[in-house]
């Protein structure tokens, strides 16, 4: 096979069709550089200083020239944060558009006030002074930065997931993780009501972006962890009860308004009883493959799913031996690449990996995943 563009390699993979090398993803959904990271690489390559693309995170930094010269093969699309809906305080916590209250504790943002906390009756859930689409985001240039990048560029390019958390994931947020969970047990009544005012406002929010990008773009991210290391968070017949009807009317709207895009689908952790659950409503894309939770092996994966769906992601030994994650980027490519349906990628942030590491793994990834040398 000729050499492919960044696109058309994409585009192959994701089909299930074998390009000439599996493509390569980073600074995307969990696949972000922690900023310590990215700033000991960007110094590493000699590069200036740039701008954060968002804050209130641990990994603030978009940097398409680390990008560029990894030759990673997508590129992302961002729908920018109206950030004066940030109310910062004195303590150095912050409260979002949603009302939560988060402040940082060593590497991460932990939530101090769930905002929805105590809350039992469906009309305090309808009163909440819920955010609006409009308000939280801005699409200023965004329709021609997207035409641009699609016609003077060859990269594959991705809506970058706006919300980063899912329905899940949302409702524990605003109401406390034991106390949405007690809820959906006891009085599912409200869980559906809190449920279906989120998936309103993702409708939205979804809909304000892809009215802007969605004809130019291969990928639409998403996200919401459902999985702990050994099992599901809640019980398959839970999540088929409350949370994938909301995930099928999202998932819906996502291809209506970006047709030619695959719906990436981001979960941590032992999902494997849901995949083909995902798959029914409209997941392409799996991420982050999170081979060492139970259940979830690559080649079992493969064998079981991998004729529908794709895989991206499963790198999850960055941040030991230079050796180790070697060993491993050839593994995963060994275990999930045959016949298309895969991207490498991390499995999550990188935390504290050196720059030789990340170009070494990268490289590796590109030379060992070439198609024709089998």
């Amino acid at each position: 096979m000729n050499v492919c563009t960044h696109r058309e390699r994409v585009i192959l993979a994701l089909n299930h069709k074998e390009p000439d090398r599996v493509p390569i993803d980073l600074m995307g959904h969990a696949s972000m550089l922690v900023d310590k990271t990215y700033l000991r690489l960007r110094d590493y390559l000699g590069l200036s200083p740039i701008a954060p693309v968002r804050s209130g995170t641990t990994a603030n930094y978009y940097d398409e020239r680390i990008l560029e010269y990894l030759d990673i093969d997508f590129r992302r699309l961002f729908l920018k944060k109206n950030q004066c809906k940030t109310k910062m305080h004195a303590d150095g916590s912050y409260t979002d558009e949603w009302g939560i209250q988060y402040r940082k504790t060593g590497l991460y943002y932990s939530i101090v006030e769930h905002p929805m906390k105590g809350i039992t009756t469906m009309d305090e859930v309808e009163n909440y002074n819920w955010p609006k689409a409009q308000d939280m985001f801005i699409v200023d240039g965004l329709n021609k930065m997207a035409k641009d990048m699609y016609e003077k560029t060859d990269y594959a390019l991705v809506a970058r997931n706006p919300v980063t958390t899912g329905f899940l994931d949302k409702a524990c947020f605003l109401m406390g993780m034991s106390e949405f969970f007690m809820t959906m047990a006891i009085n599912p009544a409200l869980a559906h009501c809190i449920i279906d005012n989120l998936l309103r406002i993702h409708k939205d929010i979804y809909r304000l972006f892809l009215d802007e990008v969605g004809p130019y773009v291969q990928m639409v991210e998403t996200g919401d962890d459902l999985g702990t290391q050994e099992n599901l968070l809640i019980s398959p017949e839970m999540y088929r009860e409350f949370i994938k009807p909301a995930d099928r009317e999202l998932f819906t709207l996502i291809h209506k308004k970006a047709p030619n895009a695959k719906l990436f689908k981001h979960s941590d952790g032992a999902i494997f009883e849901i995949i083909h659950d995902l798959i029914e409503i409209g997941v392409d894309v799996l991420n982050p493959v999170q081979t060492s939770a139970s259940g979830m092996g690559a080649l079992r994966l493969k064998k079981v799913y991998g004729n529908e769906i794709s895989f991206h992601g499963s790198l999850e030994k960055m941040d030991t031996s230079l050796n180790n994650a070697v060993k491993e980027v050839k593994e995963q490519i060994d275990f999930l690449a045959p016949n298309g349906g895969y991207v490498v990628s991390t499995c999550n942030h990188l935390i504290d990996v050196t720059p030789e590491s990340i170009i070494k793994v990268f490289n590796t990834a590109k030379e060992y995943g070439k198609y024709l040398k089998k």
